[in-house]
């Protein structure tokens, strides 16, 4: 394994679990799960109670950037390899920095007719 395979899988790790306390403590400060004035948002409340899965991720991009260094060929690129390993960084930090920017929205007291 390369070192940046290495770095690269370490900084995924590292952003789904500071990602997963993050939103916890954001949830929480906000009432959840006894404050019944809001509606939580789906995607929150995904994440807070399955986003400890998403630690699998990593652990199958390292399989799939070993057997690109191995392999050499069209979609097993060690750039390719790369290249996912970084979207997948930046799809984790995308998803739990929306759910903890946006964990719930507040109902509208008046309906439109």
């Amino acid at each position: 394994m390369s070192r940046t395979t290495a770095i690269l899988a370490l900084v995924q790790v590292l952003l789904v679990v500071l990602g997963f306390f993050a939103l916890g403590i954001v949830l929480k400060g906000c009432g959840y799960p006894h404050t019944i004035e809001v509606r939580w948002n789906p995607l929150a409340v995904l994440l807070r109670e399955h986003g400890i899965w998403l630690l699998f991720l990593p652990l199958v991009w390292v399989v799939f950037a070993i057997s690109a260094q191995r392999i050499e060929r069209n979609v097993f690129s060690p750039r390719v390899a790369f290249i996912t390993g970084l979207s997948i960084a930046s799809a984790i930090t995308a998803l739990f920095l929306y759910a903890a920017i946006f964990p719930y929205t507040r109902p509208l007291l008046f309906q439109a007719h």
